[in-house]
């Protein structure tokens, strides 16, 4: 009996249902507000509207929260397979298939000097998928997701050279290049690999002075090439503008507690908690595999050079979240780049006992050809159950369908009239109303032809004040919004609603350019 049938077949049965998993909740309609947000971003940029030192999200907004690499990339996907709601998710599913190879490669070069251990690599990409967080992010288009893969491209490069002890000087400039990439994706969080050959050189060079500071060094020409190309992008306006502007709106802002602050009680330490409860569904799968090799008495025995490796692993997804302390602003899917080092470092602490397992129980060839037949049919089969998932809503129905409908009836490309309440909270709506119709929604909404109106954010006197300023209801069959459309030119001189507006200290500030519009 072949003792590898039992660990190829358990590699196309974990493949399956891995990428049954994913397909599962990312074919059906609608995405996360952020998602849906940086696909419009990237949509617009397909189209030229706005470009990648200028990415354009709504009206006149030129958005600089986030650097623009990842928007750069989805627009080619965009320019590729057309203004589609499933171009954002196919982007999403060649992102968790590219960085599954990844944890592979990483995988296979950190195992490749222990014997038995041929089809193990299936197992820290099972762990890793099985993450909450890596499901809902790889199904979302979050921003992180990006940053992982060139993180973990950068590490790729550069592991299996630290484990031969010469790292040449080319491997460090492409590893300072992904780390470039990454920190163009998502910020400084990405420029955690600069610390790995420092790292390695604390688990295996503890004492050699002479290697720690050539670690040192090493850290330091990554560091350098990463600040040569940023240095070399200020020197250009364009860039110059966008990432002044990102660290003034969002990394300051976020370093001094002015943004959002979402840690709660635990504040900066909530990250810890994250990293344990998103990685319970691994770790149970450990203990499981644990208490039964001890229940069947397996020789689990794990050498000394395994346990160092692991800790390598583990400094390193400590490395990858740490710079995330510096903030208050904390989500769980911010761990992202720093999980599969993390479960890679679990992997190889179980791995003995994976191996031990998977030599105890044999598959023969003939029922290895069996299961092999009996995966193709059942892959047919998942094929259909993923097609029918296809244009069926998995969340936001309500507001896709409002959104839609919107795009049915107002003129393409025409400005659409929000309150200003609603401009400051209806973000879901507003992410989607650009993402499928590309329609400019302004604040100034007494400019606009059309006015959308939800009362759950604009006040109760808002129909009052519109039917004031010339406008009038139209029924388009929403439920959650009520449409108006003037009825007045823009020009109207209001001060003929007198006694409305007798004078124009009455007019809400927020109308006060009514009457000195240009001509």
């Amino acid at each position: 009996m072949n003792n590898n049938n039992l660990r190829k077949a358990l590699v196309i049965l974990f493949s399956l249902f891995l990428t049954t998993v994913i397909l599962d909740r990312l074919i059906p309609e609608g995405i996360f507000l952020d998602g849906a947000t940086y696909a419009a971003i990237s949509r617009n940029m397909a189209i030229d509207k706005g470009s990648f030192w200028a990415p354009h999200y709504r009206y006149d907004w030129f958005f600089a929260e986030h650097p623009p690499l990842m928007f750069g990339l989805q627009a080619l996907f965009f320019k590729v397979f057309g203004d589609h709601y499933l171009t954002e998710k196919i982007y999403c599913f060649v992102l968790w298939v590219v960085t599954a190879l990844l944890i592979i490669k990483l995988w296979k070069r950190a195992t490749s000097e222990y014997e038995d251990v041929k089809h193990s690599y299936i197992l820290p990409v099972l762990m890793w998928t099985i993450l909450p967080t890596v499901t809902w992010s790889y199904t979302n288009n979050i921003l992180d997701t990006t940053m992982c893969l060139f993180d973990l491209i950068a590490v790729v490069i550069l592991f299996p050279a630290l484990r031969r002890g010469t790292v040449p000087l080319l491997r460090l400039l492409l590893v300072g290049v992904f780390t470039f990439c990454a920190a163009l994706t998502k910020g400084p969080v990405g420029l955690f690999v600069f610390g790995v050959p420092v790292a390695y050189a604390l688990v295996y060079h503890t004492k050699d002075i002479k290697k720690l500071t050539t670690s040192v060094l090493h850290s330091l020409i990554i560091l350098a090439v990463v600040a040569v190309i940023f240095i070399g992008l200020y020197q250009f306006p364009e860039p110059k503008l966008l990432l002044d502007r990102y660290l003034d709106e969002q990394l300051f802002a976020a370093l001094s507690g002015q943004r959002e602050l979402t840690g709660g009680a635990m504040g900066r330490f909530a990250l810890f908690y994250d990293i344990l409860m998103q990685s319970l569904p691994a770790i149970v799968l450990a203990i499981v595999l644990i208490i039964v090799s001890k229940v069947l008495k397996l020789n689990t025995d794990r050498s000394k050079s395994l346990n160092k490796l692991a800790l390598f692993f583990l400094i390193v997804g400590l490395g990858a979240s740490l710079p995330i302390l510096t903030s208050l602003k904390q989500r769980s899917f911010y761990i992202i780049p720093s999980l599969p080092y993390y479960i890679i470092a679990l992997g190889l602490y179980i791995l003995p006992i994976y191996t031990a397992l998977t030599a105890k129980y044999r598959m023969g060839d003939k029922t290895f050809r069996i299961f092999k037949m009996s995966a193709i049919v059942a892959g047919l089969g998942l094929i259909v159950y993923l097609g029918s998932k296809v244009n069926v809503y998995g969340r936001d129905k309500e507001v896709i369908t409002e959104v839609k409908r919107i795009g049915e009836v107002f003129p393409k490309g025409e400005p659409i009239g929000l309150c200003d309440a609603q401009h400051r909270g209806d973000f879901l709506f507003l992410a989607y109303v650009q993402r499928y119709n590309r329609m400019p929604i302004t604040h100034k909404f007494y400019t606009a032809e059309h006015i959308l109106v939800n009362k759950q954010w604009c006040g109760e006197g808002t129909t009052t004040l519109l039917n004031q300023m010339g406008y009038t209801p139209v029924d388009i069959g929403l439920e959650n919004y009520d449409a108006y459309k003037r009825v007045f030119p823009l020009h109207f001189d209001f001060n003929q609603l007198n006694p409305v507006f007798p004078k124009v200290d009455t007019i809400p500030p927020s109308l006060s350019q009514l009457h000195s519009l240009p001509d």
